[in-house]
């Protein structure tokens, strides 16, 4: 049985601690929020709203955000997409990543620019009350899991950290908690020709709140009331423990391997079989034929920050860093 008031008892440097947390268990999919400047309520393409974070509970512990890193994966010809979370998550070799550095790496220019068609990118989740939402009021009140980037991640971490003029806070804390302002706007830059949204403006307020859930009720330091956010937490809430890391089934095993297979000239459709990808894919781990020419196809832009991930892992963040981000 959990035990409420160790759970409760949540401090701000475990709060950071879970935060930094490199670990974590989560997939799937949720209620989602996500704003976005392309929103067709948006004016001057620009976002507002106003967040508060809610901890959750897993396995017995009080977490703060998840952290995945996921690939939208096609093949060479911008076809069979798939949506796929990287065994990076937890802290796995990736596929994905490492056959985009070694067509990177090869001397072939053909591969080369098709490494860039291999985007992993990394994502965070946390559940959310949404204070306030300009553009859409409807959702004020309510409460989603909270999709976001390394730039809004950033800031987080560095308002639990603190600084020598700042001092540090608990964005995560049971009873008083400050909000976060989301304030999207585009950017003076472009990525591949397309805009960047700006995130220099988030950031956490002044203004605080204590974590309202279920029916209008405002969570206290009773037993009573303890009980009742936790019930509404595994019954009621956003699912975000749905996002619980899942093993490859020999199905998605088989689609990943035989768009990776693609890219290069080993390759020769259909891969009827997991066996015959998994072959092909061994082939691409120990080396990168230079591929027949394809024709070039832009990966859309997701908008989220794509940052940027995985060769010996350091070498491969690296350069991934300086081409893909």
């Amino acid at each position: 049985m959990t035990n409420l008031d160790e759970l409760f008892s949540f401090t701000a440097a475990d709060a950071l601690a879970e935060t930094e947390s490199k670990k974590t268990n989560f997939s799937g999919n949720s209620e989602i929020y996500k704003p976005s400047i392309k929103d067709e309520k948006c004016k001057d393409e620009k976002y507002r709203a106003l967040i508060r974070f809610i901890p959750f509970v897993y396995d017995n512990k009080v977490r703060t955000t998840i952290e995945r890193w996921e690939c939208f994966l096609r093949d060479v010809n911008g076809e069979n997409g798939i949506y796929v979370v990287s065994p990076k998550t937890i802290g796995k070799s990736c596929p994905m990543r490492n056959l985009s550095y070694k067509l990177y790496t090869s001397d072939n220019a053909v591969d080369k620019e098709n490494s860039k068609k291999i985007n992993v990118y990394q994502q965070w989740y946390a559940l959310i009350e949404v204070v306030k939402d300009v553009q859409h009021p409807e959702f004020e009140g309510k409460h989603f899991i909270y999709q976001f980037g390394k730039k809004i991640y950033d800031k987080i971490i560095e308002a639990q950290k603190g600084s020598e003029f700042k001092d540090a806070i608990n964005p995560f804390d049971f009873w008083n908690a400050r909000c976060f302002e989301i304030n999207l706007s585009k950017g003076s830059q472009k990525m591949n020709g397309r805009d960047v949204t700006n995130y220099d403006a988030c950031g956490f307020v002044e203004k605080s709140t204590p974590i309202h859930f279920g029916d209008g009720q405002t969570l206290e330091q009773t037993t009573e009331s303890k009980t009742a956010f936790m019930e509404w937490l595994n019954n009621d809430a956003p699912k975000i423990n749905n996002f619980q890391w899942k093993d490859w089934s020999a199905e998605l095993t088989e689609k990943v391997n035989a768009n990776l297979a693609t890219y290069t000239s080993t390759y020769s459709a259909p891969v009827s079989s997991q066996s015959t990808a998994q072959n092909i894919l061994n082939e691409i781990n120990e080396t990168v034929s230079s591929p027949t020419p394809q024709p070039k196809v832009e990966t859309p832009v997701k908008d989220v920050e794509a940052s940027t991930p995985d060769k010996n892992d350091a070498d491969i963040d690296s350069w991934i860093d300086d081409n893909l981000s």
